[in-house]
């Protein structure tokens, strides 16, 4: 039984909320869980012609684009995470300090013998110390 779930998103990409969010919200509805959400966006390189405040306030940018579309997807309320740095690990360390004990992420239907199952996920559903749901569109 999960009592707290964890779907992350990719902003830029609706094939990861579009049927993950459904699913995410109706497992947490039957089990009486906490969903949250998370994002990870990639560091930000300093390069030497670059201004030193380079990419400040990208997590506000990119909090804003998901909660409109939880609030879209009818999930306004629930919390947010926007964290910094390589997707899968920030997924796996998330998961692990909150104790999260499902974590719902999406995969695009590809065609036999080739299911397009990305790295990141790949990973996650390698290291995970809870059980990974992969929901295809």
């Amino acid at each position: 039984m999960a009592t707290k779930i964890l779907l992350p998103i990719d902003h830029t990409d609706s094939r990861s909320w579009k049927a993950a969010l459904p699913f995410a919200l109706e497992q947490a509805k039957f089990y009486g869980a906490e969903l949250q959400a998370v994002t990870v966006i990639p560091d930000i390189i300093q390069l030497p012609n670059l201004p030193a405040n380079y990419g400040a306030g990208a997590k506000d940018h990119v909090s804003g684009k998901l909660r409109a579309i939880l609030t879209e997807g009818g999930a306004q309320d629930i919390p947010v995470h926007v964290a910094q740095g390589s997707v899968y690990r920030e997924i796996l360390r998330l998961a692990h300090l909150e104790g999260f004990d499902l974590i719902v992420m999406a995969s695009a239907r590809g065609d036999f013998p080739n299911y397009e199952i990305g790295p990141n996920l790949a990973r996650v559903v390698r290291n995970a110390h809870c059980s990974v749901v992969v929901v295809r569109d």
